[in-house]
């Protein structure tokens, strides 16, 4: 029988932390729809903490496009550029594919 009485107390010490909020591991991948002028392009799925969506902004400068801007709205990642550009979204289904 355990005495609950007792100062030296029978029970292990609860110890209340909270992992989560000052962690910067990331714990799940987030994944995104990337459309270029609203249409759909592939997805991009950040698998580590160093991955981020300006990869992408990052990609599309080496590969010579300047002339594009970029929003996030929820899961959507949408690219404009002032014209159709099919290059840019073959460029971009290439980036998706080999990832």
């Amino acid at each position: 029988m355990i005495d609950r009485n007792n100062n030296g107390n029978n029970m292990l010490p609860f110890i209340n932390t909270d992992i989560d909020s000052n962690s910067d591991v990331k714990l799940t991948e987030d994944q995104y729809e990337v459309y270029v002028n609203g249409n759909f392009v592939g997805r991009k799925t950040l698998k580590t903490q160093g991955e981020d969506l300006s990869d992408i902004d990052d990609f599309l400068r080496n590969q010579g496009f300047s002339d594009f801007t970029t929003s996030v709205d929820g899961d959507h990642y949408s690219i404009h550029v002032d014209h159709q550009d099919d290059d840019l979204s073959n460029a971009l289904s290439v980036y998706f594919n080999n990832r």
